[in-house]
Formats: C-alpha cells, structure tokens, sequence
C-alpha cells in the first residue's frame, strides 16, 4: 500500500471507530456494518488492521461516517444522535440501529438523512 492510500485508510478506519463509538455501537454491531468478523473491527480499533476506502468494507465505512455526520447536523450532539438510532422511525419502518447491519439497510438510513436534512 504506497503512503498516499496507507493514510487515507488510517484516516477512514480512525473515522469509524470514531463514528461507531460516538453512535454508542457496539463491536458487534460495527462488524455487521462491514460484513467482517467482530475480531476485525478489534483489530481496527488498535490499530492493526486498516479499510481501504476503495473496498466493500470501506465504502460501508464511509457510508456509516456519512450516517454519523448527517445525525449530528441535523440533531447537534451524539446523545440525540444516538436517540434517534436507537428509536423506532416510521419513515424507515424500523430502527435505524437495526437497518445499518446490512448494507441496503446502510443506504436507506443514508438516503433518509439526505432527504430529510432536518431530524428535529
């Protein structure tokens, strides 16, 4: 991996962590987000391990920063934020938190934000 792409993994790979923490996700729920092990999302956590934007697992990665960012414009702190993740939506029929462990689920709670700008 040359420097270039090596640092926007780490980049990416620190912003989900970030993003699954400031969420209230845990381990296992951050695996089913990316389809791996929960023993990758351990290894991210350290250090170890990293996404490559360009990948599949990466680019779910990016779509749960994308989740993340979105919540915390539209609601202003991650405890809302995880509120609202965590409560049932009848726009998506389900709870959010449920919908992200699969990658339509990912993308519908991403489209959902984008059409929906204001939350509050």
């Amino acid at each position: 991996m040359e420097s270039a792409s090596r640092a926007e993994s780490a980049v990416l790979s620190k912003a989900f962590i970030r993003a699954g923490e400031g969420l209230g996700l845990a381990d296992a729920e951050l695996s089913a987000v990316l389809g791996e092990d929960v023993s990758s999302v351990q290894l991210l956590r350290h250090g170890h391990e990293l996404l490559r934007p360009s990948s599949d697992t990466g680019s779910r990665a990016l779509l749960l920063v994308e989740v993340y960012q979105s919540l915390l414009a539209a609601v202003g702190n991650e405890r809302n934020a995880r509120n609202w993740l965590s409560s049932e939506n009848r726009g998506l029929c389900s709870r959010p938190r449920d919908l992200i462990k699969s990658r339509t689920g990912l993308e519908q709670v991403v489209q959902y934000l984008a059409a929906n700008r204001s939350l509050t």
